[in-house]
């Protein structure tokens, strides 16, 4: 009886540490859909997005809530500025996901990724429309 008490309680803390690391309020990001030349730069994304009118429209945004744990890309707090440039390079866009090479506390380089959550065209001007 007790091990099965231990196992449903252990079960239960994973189970909302999961739920905590994942907002709820995320939403996958659509921009790429109808934005082209995408890039970024420390923590700025960067594209030329379509307007209703059909053209195209030079935007920028500052990535939030992504940080460097510890060589992996995480989002952390959706309410502060991304500040994983300081630590990774070759950053990258491929598709929806930010890839970088980013430092571990042992010294080393990892390759990791993140999707971007949040992130949408509005009549040519990238917005977030929910949190990272």
């Amino acid at each position: 009886m007790k091990r099965n008490l231990f196992s449903i309680l252990a079960l239960l803390a994973t189970s909302t540490l999961v739920w905590i690391n994942s907002p709820a309020s995320a939403t996958p990001s659509s921009y790429q859909e109808s934005c082209n030349n995408i890039s970024v730069f420390g923590n700025v994304l960067s594209a030329n997005c379509s307007q209703v009118s059909g053209s195209f429209k030079k935007t920028s945004i500052v990535l939030h809530g992504i940080e460097n744990i510890n060589g992996t890309l995480k989002v952390t707090d959706p309410g502060k500025v991304s500040n994983y440039h300081f630590t990774c390079r070759h950053i990258r866009i491929r598709g929806n996901y930010l890839e970088a090479a980013c430092n571990r506390i042992n010294g080393t380089t990892m390759w990791t990724s993140v999707v971007l959550q949040g992130i949408e065209n509005i009549n040519g001007v990238l917005k977030y429309i929910s949190s990272p």
